[in-house]
């Protein structure tokens, strides 16, 4: 199976803009306030389209209907037991304050009978001079405090707010009190699960003049406080070479993430039986496989399949992406997952 470039289905937003089409080129709908474009998306909420190749068009949900163990090899599921693709990509155009909100795990969300729970993270793309995430409460908070804290409309004394630049790479467990500030551009990475409870939204109103609800009860019970949030996994740059540098950003039991920049040369990676998506950031390259050679640029999304077997991203100039891959599966970080079959193609 080749690998699958996806078309995005954007979403409108209430914080979004039009920095999508501005900085990343993609084909907004006019006149809308876009904060979301779902890059890699299997969701009753929205279903991503292969872009090209024999199955251009197909949504990834009947891709996965048609062959799951060719997409997710090892990582399927059993005969009989179809569940959504694991993973969840998004470009975030932040025009304005997110919401104050928490994720709860998968454990809280099953509770509710409802969708799985989301631990997710953030690669900053583009700043604005001053931009600022919300990242967790202000140390020794409670939440009898929090809670207080809403009540009196005061929420925003106990946020822990982090300036942030482009590069910047934020972790988002599940349970962690977070915001995205205004003026932000950000990849995400992130569990297949639209399930977010809102603490506190800034006091404003939506277009028909009414404030959008809040879940202070569900929030309550799923934040988690200072010194209960598990960490990403990650190892920070582990190979810094001429025109390559690697960095391992998440190894969490929800997903593996890479980050991988390369400049005048390539880089091979064995998808391990299993599946891999490369989200490109910035720059622009190509990735090639036995038989397909794929363009990739800035704000693009190609899901590997398993049975591709192997991959090779190459950048005459500069390409920066991340890897996503299931736990556990993550790249070695040492100059790829390991050679093609063709030993004679090297890894560099």
């Amino acid at each position: 199976m080749r690998p699958l470039k996806m078309e995005p289905v954007f979403k409108e937003r209430l914080w979004g803009g039009r920095r999508l089409a501005e900085v990343l080129g993609k084909p907004l709908p006019t006149g809308r306030a876009i904060g979301e474009s779902w890059e890699l998306a299997d969701h009753p909420h929205g279903q991503s389209r292969v872009a090209e190749g024999p199955l251009a068009g197909r949504t990834l949900r009947e891709v996965l209907q048609q062959d799951a163990e060719a997409v997710l090899g090892e990582e399927g599921p059993a005969p009989g037991t179809p569940r959504p693709f694991p993973l969840m990509v998004k470009f975030l155009d932040a025009a304005d304050r997110l919401s104050v909100q928490v994720h709860p795990s998968s454990g809280g969300a099953g509770a509710e009978g409802r969708e799985g729970g989301k631990t997710e993270c953030w690669v900053v793309l583009h700043a604005d001079p001053g931009a600022w995430v919300v990242e967790g409460l202000a140390s020794g908070t409670t939440l009898a405090g929090v809670g207080a804290a809403v009540d009196e409309g005061r929420l925003p004394d106990l946020l822990h707010v982090r300036p942030v630049s482009a590069g910047d790479f934020v972790w988002v467990p599940a349970g962690l009190v977070h915001a995205a500030g205004p003026g932000l551009l950000l990849a995400e990475v992130q569990q297949t699960s639209n399930l977010t409870y809102r603490l506190f939204d800034w006091d404003r109103v939506g277009p028909d003049g009414v404030a959008r609800p809040l879940h202070v009860r569900e929030a309550l019970e799923a934040v988690r406080l200072e010194g209960q949030l598990p960490p990403s996994g990650g190892r920070g740059t582990v190979c810094r070479e001429s025109g390559l540098l690697l960095e391992s950003l998440v190894a969490s039991p929800a997903f593996t993430l890479a980050r991988v920049g390369l400049e005048g040369r390539g880089w091979t990676a064995s998808t391990e039986r299993a599946w891999a998506v490369v989200v490109a950031l910035a720059g622009t390259g190509r990735l090639v496989t036995d038989d397909a050679e794929t363009p990739l640029k800035a704000g693009e999304t190609v899901l590997m399949p398993a049975r591709a077997g192997w991959y090779r991203l190459e950048a005459s100039e500069a390409l920066s992406v991340l890897v996503a891959a299931p736990p556990g599966r993550g790249p070695a970080l040492s100059g790829g997952w390991g050679p093609p079959p063709d030993a004679s193609k090297g890894v560099s």
